[in-house]
């Protein structure tokens, strides 16, 4: 197993918010920096995709959707509800 390349780190909570890459924020990062850990990234979603530790949906999820529908009308024999959200990439 290869060894991690990018160590992220998310620290939330009081006014403790923040989130880096190899102890640097991303502010600190150089644009090639940047592009590169993009690069990589979506290399390793892709493998996840193949490997199927991603799913896709969560992929889409990280894209504004375009339309939400939401039907009040409750189902009467499950009691739940229907949304169709819909994306257009």
């Amino acid at each position: 197993m290869e060894s991690p390349k990018y160590k992220f780190i998310e620290t939330t909570g009081c006014t403790a918010f923040d989130f880096t890459v190899n102890n640097r924020s991303f502010s600190e990062l150089s644009e090639e920096e940047y592009n590169e850990m993009l690069d990589y990234l979506f290399v390793k979603v892709k493998e996840g995709l193949s490997e199927q530790t991603i799913l896709l949906e969560n992929v889409v999820h990280l894209f504004q959707y375009d339309d939400y529908e939401y039907d009040p009308n409750i189902c009467e024999q499950c009691g739940d509800t229907v949304s169709t959200t819909t994306w257009n990439i």
